[in-house]
C-alpha cells in the first residue's frame, strides 16, 4: 500500500471511530433524562455522564436541531422533543404489538394448555388481533377480526373498565345490556361494580357471559404512557377453569402481560 492510501486508510479509520463516539455520547445524553429529572441544564448532565460540559452543550444542540430535545429559554435547561414521542408511537405502532406479544403467548399457551390471544378496541367492539389455539381437542378459540361487545366475556370487560369514566357511561348508554346467555351481566350497577373489581385485582374473569360452556380470563398490555391499550386473554372450556386454576393463570398473564407492557416502553415509577 502507498503512503498516500494508508494514510487515507487512517483517516478514515478514525472518522468511523469519532462518529461512534459522537453517536454514544448523544445516546447517553438522551437516557440520562428520567421521570423524576426530565429537565437538565448542560452542567448536570456534564456531572452525572463525567463528560466535558463543551461537548455536551455541542452535542444537546445538535439534537436540538431534528427535535430531539428541546430547550426552555428561561430556565435554559433542556427536555426531551416530540421526535422522541413520534418515534415512540412508530414503535407501538399495532404490528410491533403482534410481534412482541407473540412469543409470550406461545409461552402462555405451553405453560396452560389454552387457546391465548391478543384483543383491541375498536369503536364500542372488541376484536382479537392474534391467537394461538389449545393443543386440547375441546377448546374454544375466538376468530381473529371477529367483534363482539365491551360488556360481556373478560377480554371485552377489561377494555371496558380501562376506558374515562364518561366514555364509558356513554358507551353503555348507547349499546344497552343485551342478554347473550343467562349469565351476561344485565344490571348497569352489577357491571359498575365488576368493572371496578377489574380495575383493583387488575385482571378479568368471564364464566359463560357471551359463549355457553366457555370462560376467559384477561389481563391489560399498557403502552409508554400507561395507558390500556390491549390487552392478552386465555379462553378455553369453563369446566377446565377451576378456582385454582383461575389463579395460576392470572399470575402467568399477568406476568406476561407486564413484560409485553415493558417492551412497549412502560415502566413503573
Amino acid at each position: 500500500m502507498c503512503y498516500g492510501a494508508f494514510i487515507e486508510t487512517v483517516l478514515l479509520n478514525m472518522n468511523q471511530t469519532g462518529y461512534i463516539k459522537s453517536l454514544q455520547s448523544a445516546m447517553d445524553i438522551i437516557n440520562s433524562f428520567t421521570f423524576d429529572n426530565y429537565k437538565l441544564g448542560v452542567s448536570e448532565i456534564a456531572r452525572k455522564l463525567g463528560m466535558n460540559k463543551t461537548k455536551v452543550s455541542r452535542t444537546l444542540s445538535t439534537l436540538a436541531v431534528s427535535n430531539m430535545v428541546i430547550k426552555s429559554e428561561s430556565s435554559q435547561k433542556y427536555r426531551l422533543g416530540p421526535k422522541v414521542l413520534q418515534l415512540a408511537s412508530i414503535y407501538v405502532s399495532r404490528g410491533n404489538l403482534r410481534a412482541i406479544a407473540s412469543r409470550y403467548c406461545k409461552e402462555l399457551r405451553r405453560e396452560t394448555l389454552e387457546t391465548v390471544g391478543v384483543f383491541i378496541r375498536e369503536g364500542d367492539s372488541r376484536v382479537f388481533i392474534d391467537c394461538l389455539e389449545s393443543p386440547q381437542e375441546l377448546s374454544f378459540t375466538p376468530k381473529v377480526g371477529e367483534r363482539a361487545p365491551l360488556y360481556a366475556g373478560a377480554p371485552g370487560k377489561l377494555l371496558l373498565a380501562h376506558l374515562p369514566a364518561e366514555k364509558r357511561e356513554n358507551l353503555i348508554a348507547k349499546n344497552g345490556l343485551s342478554r347473550l346467555t343467562p349469565h351476561t351481566i344485565k344490571k348497569r350497577r352489577e357491571l359498575e361494580d365488576e368493572l371496578e373489581k377489574i380495575r383493583k385485582q387488575g385482571f378479568a374473569v368471564s364464566f359463560e357471559e357471551r359463549v355457553p360452556s366457555s370462560a376467559s380470563i384477561a389481563v391489560p398490555i399498557r403502552d409508554y404512557t400507561g395507558e390500556v391499550i390491549s390487552g392478552l386473554g386465555i379462553v378455553g372450556p369453563a369446566m377446565r377453569f377451576t378456582p385454582e386454576k383461575i389463579k395460576r393463570y392470572a399470575v402467568l398473564a399477568r406476568k406476561a402481560g407486564d413484560e409485553i407492557s415493558r417492551e412497549l416502553g412502560y415502566f413503573t415509577r
